[in-house]
């Protein structure tokens, strides 16, 4: 590991105390290096305020430092536009540092490059490209979201090992362990929002909330067609009940109110007694929500996999055998094994006798 990939590691691990905070905005930290020695850190904390840069800046200033003739180091090229904050490039200027290293561009096309050529041309040296697949991986939420326009998607089903999401009686509470379901509570925590279909609304009446680990709690969106979920359920009810979404067909559009308390309904017309994904992800998308973390039913985890609208996918595999249940099997049927969807093992996480597969889509044409 060279020194330029030693401090952007330093970057990552900074930009990750921003997750679940700072979205759609992305995880960015950044260092400040003087003759070998780290002397300013900073990382973007929330949504809105400064960014690392800037906090980097004003850190090294804090302990004393001139950054004359410094170099700063940062995972995502430093922006160049008024937004909700001033320009990064600005700060770094006026305080004449003299080199920034970068990990990757902006993938904003109406930014990208913009910030390095604005600091090349006042005379600063820049290096980018350092680690840069590390940092795509990162801030992967951001990337899709920003250049195509729809959240990042993330499936999560849990299930035995004969591949049973629940009983023929939809009893599913608890096929996995305490420590799982934590490592599930983790995930939530990084995601701006979660999915769910009736189904498991009805029969599960989760929460959809962060416990047993520190984090924010997560938007919660729900697929409801007809607008007949119950009104004492816990995505209606609680201190949450506010960020909660339900996905209504325009059928029932004359519909007064689903719980006692008034509640998020968006509208969406049906085609063949089912709302399009893509219109649900649409209208996720402009509430400026850049994850979603599925967490079924089986229904709707084979839509996501029938019409390919994944990114990834974990698989949470207790060691149990059900027999007859339910399990989430899409509806296509394949002539040839060939033309089986394919996924990438990524990881394999063992977690006190269950065992958490996480795959990565491998989409055609890629």
């Amino acid at each position: 590991m060279n020194i330029h990939e030693y401090y952007i590691k330093e970057c990552i691990k900074l930009a990750k105390k921003g997750i679940g905070y700072v979205s759609p905005n992305p995880l960015v930290g950044s260092v400040i290096v003087k003759n070998n020695k780290i002397i300013g850190k900073g990382f973007h904390k929330v949504f809105g305020q400064s960014h690392a840069e800037v906090n980097a800046i004003i850190d090294a200033k804090k302990n004393g430092y001139n950054l004359n003739g410094t170099s700063l180091y940062v995972n995502l090229e430093p922006c160049n536009h008024f937004g909700k904050t001033p320009p990064c490039t600005e700060a770094i200027i006026k305080d004449k540092i003299r080199n920034v290293i970068i990990g990757m561009n902006d993938p904003n096309k109406n930014v990208s490059g913009n910030g390095i050529k604005k600091l090349k041309e006042s005379g600063i040296n820049v290096t980018s490209g350092i680690l840069e697949k590390e940092c795509e991986e990162l801030n992967k939420f951001f990337v899709k979201y920003i250049t195509k326009s729809t959240p990042y998607i993330t499936l999560k089903i849990a299930q035995s090992i004969d591949a049973k999401i629940a009983l023929n009686n939809f009893k599913s509470k608890w096929i996995t362990n305490d420590e799982s379901r934590i490592f599930v509570h983790k995930l939530r925590s990084r995601y701006d929002s979660v999915l769910i279909g009736k189904n498991t609304a009805i029969y599960d009446n989760p929460s959809l909330t962060v416990r047993g680990t520190k984090g924010r709690n997560p938007f919660r969106f729900v697929i409801d067609r007809k607008g007949s979920l119950p009104s004492d359920l816990n995505l209606y009810t609680d201190e949450n009940f506010l960020n909660t979404y339900t996905f209504i067909s325009s059928k029932y559009s004359e519909l007064k109110k689903i719980s006692a308390k008034e509640i998020n309904k968006i509208f969406l017309k049906e085609i063949n007694h089912n709302i399009p994904l893509k219109e649900i992800l649409k209208s996720i998308f402009k509430l400026e929500i850049a994850s979603i973390l599925v967490e079924g039913g089986g229904n709707l985890f084979s839509r996501f996999i029938n019409e390919d609208l994944f990114d990834d996918v974990y698989f949470i595999v207790a060691p149990k055998i059900i027999g007859k249940g339910i399990s989430y099997s899409g509806d296509f049927e394949l002539n040839r094994l060939s033309e089986s969807k394919f996924l990438n093992l990524d990881k394999v996480i063992t977690s006190n006798g269950d065992i958490i597969l996480y795959y990565k889509n491998i989409k055609k044409g890629k």
